[in-house]
């Protein structure tokens, strides 16, 4: 009870500060816990409810379908004039009524809701467990309905307070009763819950390889809605408002009355890898179908009667309609109504009819999930390209973690405009200001927020960190030096949009004697080489302090999406004027290099003769709204060799990787199990004392040959 009691009061904190929205709760205590009043005695026993036979009345007869069926709606007609018990304390009315429905997992409620200034509602477990509420006034809205999300257990109580001076209350009646047969909402331990990822084959969003994915996962939520489970995603839009749409799939909400009693969870997900629930309150309740079609294509795009607001720390994902994608796709979604998870394609989709009556050529389709898979449940989820941009909502198929194959996602570029009617297309709502553009970056609803940025380095746990002069007659090469070079950058790549708001510089030596001994901060784009300067900054070097890290914000933020270079200009003045930045010490010829020097022309640190050092510089980025990628090596880089059990190996540039083939020194073939995951590319194998060869085939066809050696 007081650690429920404490999150109720950190979200009210939280929420003094924002526009109410849905299920977001005023600070309040419920006056039967206040005015000690007993606990009640009877409960409304709801019918008994068949399961089987509620599974067979309210399933889809399409099977291929992803949505999750997991309680049976009980019709019912409970409110204060026929039902519950009234009673007088001197801080106000009470009302309460008792609600079981036996062997139910967990309840819950959709109401017919519009209460007058000054009433509170709430509701709970016996006990005052899994407290719900206060809802006022301000969850009011045009349809005058309210669900509330799930309460474990088959009791819970409705509790209505009223000031003494209020002979009205407003409207309240309690019209459906869910009984949660499958459990979905069941309390495991930390221990448990881990055992069961890793079983069931599911990727959790906070693990490794949900780490470019750390902004869009906030976009998607967990559906509720009759009895239903799925996934949705909040969507931007050309304009750039706060105004929330969500996208899911036509199978999972396809009525207004569905959809204005949905729920939608957010950030229904672990605190870290595997770990225990971060929150299952941040919800929102009831929303307005503004554009479906009727199965003619499998999407539905809802308006929320509210936005999510500034706790949930929402983000409304970007999307592209050009109906054109390659690369790696990702798919955020909630399978069997679990915590969110990640599936990853690192192969190009296929434009592949799903057939059940769908417009042709709707659907995409992904042939194999390299990582995760999709499950019940996941049905609406977001299909991203490696843009980090929408480009389906999963529609269905046959993927389980025995098979992750052949799932279909409806494509987003076709439910753009391929109806003319407003109610049958996206366009007209996400492109409301008639801009024409078929693509669209995600944003922040409430502006930039340095709470989603991070540091990111270019350094590896095995980096040694130091600054060198050698082959300098004095000096150091990442400096002032008699090697005469001017300028030095570092090499970025985002892994998706990215957004910057400053620099970290590891600073090894600022010495001066002018004080106004200067460096110029600069940011460039370009490719394989810093081209386009694309920022400036002036540092005097009496504000820099060596030995230290020193961060450097800009007076702008900058969205990048394509690599760029960060870096800095010295000036060579006089000898007593010295700059110079730690770096990585010597990598060696397989490993990455992101350095940059400027003499006449720019070059790679290893290609140049004297110092021939593959490195990175102390260049660090605050990184907002997205993640930067590792360096990749210029070869093939295969490690730890010799090995034992497991080789990992990385490939030059981003390449994706079709199939792995090992030979023994005889030339026969091995049997080897190649993972590919976001944070490099693993072989595993039980293979006996000796020389090994690895090839590897490209997505493009190229191959690359490495060698390693086995020893046990």
């Amino acid at each position: 009870m007081k650690y429920q009691y404490w999150v109720f009061i950190i979200c009210f904190c939280c929420y003094c500060y924002v526009q109410p929205s849905g299920q977001v709760h005023k600070n309040a205590i419920p006056l039967s816990f206040t005015e000690n009043l007993p606990e009640i005695k009877y409960y409304e026993v709801m019918p008994s409810v068949d399961s089987p036979l509620c599974v067979n009345n309210y399933s889809s007869s399409n099977s291929y379908a992803k949505q999750l069926r997991f309680a049976c709606p009980i019709i019912i007609n409970l409110n204060p004039d026929n039902s519950g018990q009234w009673e007088e304390t001197p801080g106000g009315h009470v009302w309460r009524i008792g609600i079981q429905s036996q062997n139910a997992h967990s309840l819950y409620l959709t109401l017919r809701y519009f209460l007058l200034p000054g009433t509170n509602m709430f509701v709970y477990k016996p006990g005052y467990q899994e407290l719900r509420g206060a809802y006022t006034y301000r969850n009011n809205n045009s349809a005058r309905k309210l669900s509330i999300s799930p309460v474990p257990g088959d009791r819970l109580i409705v509790e209505l307070n009223a000031p003494l001076s209020q002979h009205s209350f407003g409207e309240l009646e309690i019209t459906k009763v869910y009984h949660d047969f499958r459990n979905v909402f069941k309390i495991t331990s930390q221990q448990n819950h881990k055992s069961s990822i890793i079983n069931n084959c599911n990727e959790d969003i906070n693990c490794a390889n949900g780490q470019f994915w750390q902004t869009e996962k906030r976009a998607v939520c967990k559906i509720i809605s009759n009895g239903l489970m799925g996934t949705g995603t909040l969507l931007g839009n050309t304009s750039g408002s706060n105004t929330p749409y969500i996208l899911t799939a036509y199978h999972l909400v396809n009525s207004p009355e569905n959809a204005t009693a949905a729920i939608f969870l957010f950030n229904y997900e672990t605190k870290g890898c595997q770990e225990e629930l971060t929150t299952k309150f941040q919800s929102l309740s009831g929303a307005t179908i503004i554009s479906t079609t009727d199965h003619q294509l499998d999407f539905t795009l809802m308006k929320p009667y509210e936005k999510p607001p500034p706790i949930y720390q929402p983000y409304y994902a970007g999307w592209d309609a050009t109906n054109y994608t390659t690369g790696t796709h990702v798919s955020i979604h909630h399978p069997f109504g679990n915590y969110k998870q990640i599936a990853i394609e690192y192969h190009p989709l296929i434009s592949e009819d799903i057939g059940k009556g769908f417009d042709s050529n709707s659907t995409w389709k992904v042939s194999h999930w390299e990582l995760g898979t999709t499950e019940l449940g996941s049905s609406g989820a977001p299909l991203f390209n490696e843009e980090h941009r929408l480009v389906g909502t999963l529609t269905g198929g046959r993927s389980t973690c025995g098979y992750p194959r052949d799932d279909y996602f409806t494509k987003f570029g076709v439910c753009w405009d391929t109806y003319s009617d407003s109610s049958n297309q996206l366009k007209y709502w996400l492109d409301s200001a008639q801009t024409g553009q078929l693509i669209s970056d995600g944003y922040d609803p409430y502006g930039f927020n340095s709470e989603f940025c991070d540091t990111a380095w270019n350094f590896f746990s095995y980096d040694r960190i130091g600054i060198s002069n050698a082959e300098l007659q004095w000096g150091w090469i990442s400096g002032h030096s008699s090697a005469g070079y001017t300028r030095f950058a570092e090499r970025f790549e985002p892994a998706g949009i990215l957004q910057i708001n400053g620099v970290y510089l590891n600073v090894a030596k600022a010495v001066y004697k002018n004080p106004l001994a200067y460096i110029e901060l600069k940011v460039w784009s370009g490719g394989s080489f810093p081209e386009n300067e694309i920022y400036s900054q002036l540092l005097f070097l009496k504000d820099l302090q060596s030995n230290k890290v020193n961060y450097v914000p800009f007076d702008t933020v900058f969205k990048i999406r394509e690599p760029f270079f960060v870096g800095y200009n010295i000036i060579y003045n006089t000898v007593s004027d010295t700059f110079a930045l730690y770096h990585t010490l010597d990598r060696g010829p397989t490993s990455p290099s992101s350095m940059f020097l400027y003499r006449n022309n720019w070059y790679h640190s290893e290609s140049q003769e004297a110092l021939k050092i593959y490195a990175s510089l102390g260049i660090g980025i605050s990184e907002c709204y997205g993640k930067s990628r590792k360096p990749f090596p210029v070869v093939l880089n295969i490690y730890p060799n010799p090995c034992t059990n497991f080789i990992s190996f990385d490939m030059p540039g981003r390449i994706n990787v079709h199939e792995v083939k090992c030979y023994d020194n005889n030339g026969r073939l091995m049997h080897v199990d190649f993972k590919q995951t976001e944070n490099g590319n693993r072989l595993y194998f039980n293979l006996e004392t000796g020389i090994y060869f690895l090839k590897i085939i490209t997505t493009g066809g190229k191959p690359y040959i490495g060698r390693f050696v086995v020893i046990k």
